[in-house]
């Protein structure tokens, strides 16, 4: 569980005491980035500027968060070794970029789910990024997305 509040953490430190639990931010570089949000205990927060823009209502709050690639987190500990049966990535608006950030011929996502905002799924970047390493859409809701890495 990665997330960039630090009430969220601990509460997934309380709740699920067996899994890892990181506070930061998950993009395509590992460095400092600005986070865009409302409020101190909101589920809306943001790296992407034009998506808190876009979004959120009323006046954007914004402060540093470290970020680090999905390769960085997972590279850390027990699962540095390990395929990955389910990724589901939800980062209002850096989807794509957490996606850039993962070594998929190392981890192997069998499903990756992610959010897509694009009125035309097939269009979006995040589409033409998975279906470049061989995914295939297998389940579409609103905005989540499920694709499926064909078996060999």
């Amino acid at each position: 569980n990665i997330d960039t509040s630090q009430f969220s953490i601990d509460l997934f430190n309380y709740m699920r005491p067996k899994d890892l639990n990181y506070n930061c931010a998950i993009s395509n570089k590992n460095e400092v980035k600005t986070l865009f949000y409302q409020k101190e205990l909101s589920q809306l927060s943001t790296i992407e500027k034009d998506q808190a823009e876009t979004v959120f209502q009323g006046n954007i709050k914004k402060r540093e968060v470290q970020a680090f690639t999905l390769d960085a987190i997972l590279n850390r500990d027990k699962y540095k070794n390990s395929k990955i049966d389910f990724l589901d990535i939800d980062v209002e608006g850096a989807d794509l970029k957490v996606l850039e950030g993962l070594s998929f011929d190392k981890f192997k996502p069998e499903l990756v789910c992610v959010e897509i905002h694009a009125k035309e799924i097939k269009e979006s970047d995040i589409y033409k990024f998975l279906k470049d390493r061989n995914y295939e859409l297998f389940w579409s809701g609103v905005f989540s997305h499920i694709f499926k890495k064909p078996q060999n």
